[in-house]
C-alpha cells in the first residue's frame, strides 16, 4: 500500500533527526514514529526495517548533498576553481549532516554489516561530481588527458575524507579545515596538470 508523499517525507525527517542526534543504536522506530506523529505500523510502510529506514535517510541527504554540489558545476569556469568550489560547498554541506559525512568516514559500516555494499555504493555516487569536474578539467586542458577519471576521483574523494578525519579529531573550526583543504587541494592540482 503506498503511502502519502508528505507522510514519508515527516517520516524521513523524524528518523533523520533522531538518527543525527542520538546515533542508530539508540533511535527506536517508536520514537521516529512519535516524533513524525504517526503510528509504528506506518513507519514500515516506507521502510521494512531499521537498517532501511537509516539507509534511505543517509540516502536521500546524500542525494541533496549530490545535488547541491551539482548546481555548482559549470562547464565554463575552470576546472581547477570548480574543484576549490565543490570542496568548499562540501565541507560546509557535511558539517551539518553527520549522517552522510560518517557514511564518507566509513562509520556506518561496522554499525551495519550486513549494509557495507550498498553503503559503498552510496560512497561512489559521492564521487559523481568530482569525476564531472576531472572531466571538464581534461576538456579545457586544466588537467592531464592521461587521467584515470574514477582513480582520480577515488584518490580525491580519499584526500578528502582524510582531511576530514584530520580536522574532526584535532577539533579544528569550519575556517581552517577550509584553509587546509585549499592547501591539499593546490598540491593536488599540481599533479592534475598537463606536464610541460
Amino acid at each position: 500500500m503506498p503511502i502519502e508523499a508528505a507522510k514519508q517525507s515527516r517520516i524521513l525527517d523524524a528518523a533523520g533527526e533522531r538518527f543525527a542526534r542520538f546515533g542508530f543504536k539508540k533511535t527506536s522506530i517508536d520514537e521516529i514514529a512519535k516524533d513524525a506523529g504517526v503510528g509504528k505500523g506506518t513507519v514500515y510502510l516506507v521502510a521494512q526495517s531499521k537498517e532501511d529506514l537509516f539507509y534511505q535517510v543517509v540516502h536521500r541527504e546524500l542525494r541533496e548533498w549530490v545535488g547541491l554540489v551539482s548546481s555548482i558545476v559549470d562547464p565554463r569556469r575552470p576546472a581547477d576553481e570548480l574543484l576549490v568550489a565543490v570542496t568548499a560547498a562540501s565541507w560546509s554541506y557535511l558539517n551539518d549532516r553527520p549522517l552522510v559525512r560518517d557514511l564518507l568516514l566509513a562509520n556506518h559500516d561496522e554499525m551495519l554489516p550486513l549494509w557495507t555494499q550498498q553503503l559503498g555504493d552510496l560512497r561512489t555516487i559521492c564521487r559523481q561530481n568530482t569525476e564531472e569536474v576531472i572531466r571538464i578539467g581534461i576538456r579545457q586542458g586544466t588537467f592531464r588527458k592521461d587521467l584515470d577519471v574514477e582513480a582520480a576521483a577515488r584518490i580525491l574523494q580519499d584526500m578528502f575524507v582524510a582531511g576530514m578525519i584530520f580536522a574532526y579529531k584535532t577539533g579544528k573550526s569550519e575556517q581552517h579545515q577550509l584553509q587546509d583543504s585549499a592547501i591539499c587541494l593546490d598540491l593536488l592540482l599540481t599533479g592534475l596538470k598537463p606536464r610541460p
